[in-house]
Parts: C-alpha cells; sequence; structure tokens
C-alpha cells in the first residue's frame, strides 16, 4: 500500500506544478465567479464524482447557481492528487473541492506527505452518511455477527469489497478485524457501480458502504443489509441492528462525512458565496428527499464550524490510523 500511496505522491506533486502554470484568474468585483470548476479524488462513477454531480445538479435546479460547474476528476494519491491541485489554485475564485475523510486519511499513511487536509480551505459541511454492513440477499450471513464468526473460523477465506484503501469502508473493515481478533480480504474498485457487481457476483462476500450504496438493490431484493455500524439504528432501515447490538465492538469507528473546500487564500467574500449557496440547498425539498432517500443524515456547518469538525475527525482518525498500525514512519 505504501508504494503505491507514495507514487500517488509523486503524481500529485507533478500535478500541483502543473496547476500553478495557468493564466492567472481575474477577482470579480463581488467574489462570484462566473463559472466554477469542482474537484474530486475518485473516477466517474465513484463516490465523491457522484456526489458532486447531484449536488451542481440540484444547485442548478433550484435557481441557486446559472451555470454549469464542470467536475475534474483528480485520481492521483487517495485524495492526495485532489489536495495537490486545489492547493496550487490559492487565490483563486474559481474552483471547490468535495471532500471525505479519504483526504484526511491518506497523508496520515505517506511518509512526508506534501499535502494534508489543514492546506486548503474549509467552506461547508453537508451531510453524514451512515455506514452499513451488506450482503448478498441469498447469503448465509442473517447478522453482522454470523459474518464476523465465519471469518474467525476461516482466516483469510472471506472478502470484503470497497473503495480505496484509505477510504472509510476499507479503515473500518480493518478496525473491525483488529478488534475481533479475525482477518478477511480487500477488494478495490473506485466505481461504487463496480463494488456492487462484486458482491453480487460473489467476488466478495461483504460490503461497508453508504445506505445509498445500496438502496436499489435492497429495494429489489439483490442485496441485504445485515448490521448498521453507527451507535442507533437508522430511520431509512429502521429493522436493522447496529453492530453492537449484535455483540460486535463498533465504538470509535470512522464517520463518513461530504463537504466541500477551497483553495488556500479564497476570498473571504467568495467563501461566503459558495458557503451560502450550500446553506441554502441543504433547506430545499429536494435535497431533504435526496438525503432520506439515501438515508444520510443533514449536517450543514459553515467554513469556521467545518473548520473544527475536520480538526476533530483528524484527531479520531490518526488515533484510529495509530491503533491500526497504518500511520507513516
Amino acid at each position: 500500500m505504501r508504494t503505491s500511496l507514495r507514487l500517488g505522491a509523486c503524481l500529485a506533486a507533478m500535478t500541483l506544478i502543473l496547476s500553478g502554470c495557468g493564466i492567472a484568474q481575474r477577482h470579480s468585483a463581488n467574489g462570484v465567479p462566473s463559472r466554477t470548476e469542482v474537484v474530486v479524488h475518485t473516477g466517474p462513477g465513484g463516490g465523491s464524482d457522484v456526489f458532486a454531480r447531484q449536488v451542481v445538479k440540484m444547485l442548478q435546479d433550484d435557481k441557486l447557481i446559472d451555470a454549469n460547474w464542470p467536475v475534474r476528476n483528480e485520481t492521483a494519491g487517495s485524495g492526495i492528487g485532489a489536495m495537490s491541485y486545489l492547493k496550487g489554485r490559492r487565490g483563486r475564485e474559481d474552483t471547490i473541492a468535495a471532500i471525505t475523510p479519504t483526504w484526511i486519511v491518506t497523508p496520515l499513511t505517506l511518509d512526508g506527505a506534501a499535502v494534508s487536509v489543514s492546506d486548503v480551505q474549509p467552506i461547508a459541511g453537508l451531510l453524514v452518511e451512515p455506514q452499513v454492513m451488506a450482503v448478498r440477499a441469498d447469503s448465509k450471513y442473517r447478522t453482522a455477527a454470523d459474518f464476523i464468526a465465519d471469518a474467525r473460523a476461516h482466516p483469510d477465506g472471506l472478502v470484503q469489497v470497497g473503495g480505496s484503501v484509505t477510504a472509510t469502508d476499507s479503515l473500518t473493515g480493518q478496525a473491525l478485524q483488529s478488534r475481533t481478533k479475525t482477518k478477511w480480504s480487500f477488494l478495490t474498485f473506485s466505481d461504487s457501480g463496480q463494488r456492487i457487481a462484486s458482491l453480487l457476483r460473489g467476488d466478495a462476500q461483504m460490503m461497508i458502504g453508504s445506505t445509498g450504496d445500496f438502496s436499489e438493490q435492497v429495494r429489489a431484493g439483490a442485496i441485504r443489509v445485515i448490521g448498521a455500524v453507527g451507535d442507533k439504528r437508522l430511520a431509512a432501515l429502521p429493522n436493522v441492528p447496529t453492530l453492537a447490538e449484535e455483540g460486535v465492538p463498533s465504538e470509535g469507528l470512522p464517520e463518513e462525512f461530504r463537504g466541500f473546500m477551497g483553495p488556500p487564500d479564497m476570498p473571504a467574500q467568495t467563501v461566503a458565496y459558495y458557503q451560502e449557496q450550500l446553506r441554502k440547498l441543504s433547506t430545499r425539498p429536494d435535497w431533504k428527499k435526496y438525503a432520506e432517500a439515501d438515508g444520510d443524515v443533514t449536517k450543514f456547518l459553515d467554513a469556521n464550524q467545518f473548520r473544527t469538525y475536520l480538526a476533530q475527525q483528524q484527531a479520531s482518525l490518526k488515533k484510529l490510523v495509530d491503533q491500526l498500525g497504518l500511520a507513516s514512519r
């Protein structure tokens, strides 16, 4: 893992250098850019890519913006490339980026990471995505405890499918293995559709993700959710017990959040503009419908609140990364 992440860091450094060579941006008089680029760290079809495109569409549908905001995929280094690109846009008004916990975790696992989430400007936090454990509908596992018991009986015999090795689903799986003294393999895909297909094919026996990842397949009867990772049952899945209810230690597992960042030294009036548009969006009916359909929890945080939240997440995730032996040396 370290080798691939170092390679990603090198690629990201090249991105940072190249992104700083562009033509200087003209600042608008009122801090409102005429065009905005939205950076994501996943490829097309990845969680952040899908999320960013949905946010842009809802902003357009609700007349909060009147232009298209193209999405730019900077996939190098599991968040390092996206952060480096954003850092290279210092002072610009026309670039924002969608953030997840991967942006915090990846630098913690790298030797001499050149960037971290503290190098860029918080704009707003939008939501928390409760995580669940899911299996194929015809799986023999009825509960999370069933899966854990089988993993204990067959070390390295089971497979979890997920995103990058520093994403929340991977970190959650590693923490569960550590706490339950079990061992299973991790199969990684950047596209959530590929993860679902892998689970349905039987290439993997379990997947951890947000409720939205599985909603269509659950309704179709193809996938069954066997446990909620958080400390309380989910409104969208009230009959699914939490891992703690099933006797699986789950305290302190990572929280999947989504929000937006800007380049360092982004003008304050531009930060305020983006923050306000996202705040308005978080109160609109179509946003509420979107969040409820995916089982997400709206958690709007303004720029200052989001900075504090990110610092808290950094401390919590560093503790977990250290406990799992994933920290850079």
